[in-house]
């Protein structure tokens, strides 16, 4: 029952304010990202309260939100430390440069991956010399995936409280997202590593 009160609540406060009350949604979910509060019960309440479509577009917009704002956090207050305290490690500057360079493609495979914490992973982005542009639309492509898992998750729950039909894997989409990011894991951090090994190698060469 309190689920249903707490959904209608929602419902209420956006069909009221309307575009105020998304807002309302995008700026809550995205300020527990960026203080590092996992935001996963928020993400599957986006599909019980709007549904799988609209769901996944406002957690979309709210995680690449958070990620931009942390992102830029790191960049602008803690990553000139980090260049001082590495200052005269060639290996180390020699393999940010590569992950800048790829950064696209580093950003999306390891957003695909289950394995490094959504919030931690912003502030570490910022302190590496990946461009902001492809970092974010790298996030964004990468982060949607999960989104949509668990989105779906709370979908099916509307489904159900609704005796709707309208969701179809529901919580399997979990499950699917999950083994396809295990996979995604495998191919980043091979992807990383060469990456390493190539700059490295450049060094000695």
């Amino acid at each position: 029952m309190a689920l249903i009160s707490s959904k209608t609540g929602w419902q209420v406060l956006v069909t009221g304010y309307g575009p105020a009350g998304y807002a309302l949604f995008v700026l809550v979910y995205a300020g527990l990202e960026v203080l590092a509060i996992p935001a996963i019960p928020l993400t599957m309440s986006a599909g019980l309260l709007f549904g799988s479509i609209t769901g996944t577009v406002i957690v979309s917009i709210s995680g690449t939100l958070a990620a931009a704002v942390a992102f830029l956090i790191a960049r602008y207050f803690a990553r000139e430390r980090i260049l001082k305290l590495v200052e005269g490690n060639k290996k180390f500057l020699a393999i940010d440069k590569a992950i800048g360079e790829n950064g696209f493609k580093v950003v999306t495979l390891l957003r695909l991956s289950p394995l490094l914490p959504f919030s931690l992973g912003n502030y570490l982005y910022g302190l590496t010399s990946v461009k902001f542009l492809p970092y974010v639309l790298g996030s964004w492509l990468g982060m949607l995936p999960g989104s949509w898992a668990y989105v779906s998750a709370g979908a099916f729950g509307r489904a159900i409280i609704q005796d709707e039909s309208e969701i179809g894997l529901g919580g399997n989409s979990q499950l699917l997202t999950l083994g396809i990011g295990l996979l995604f894991t495998a191919i980043a951090a091979t992807y990383v590593t060469r990456l390493a090994k190539d700059a490295v190698k450049e060094i000695d060469e």
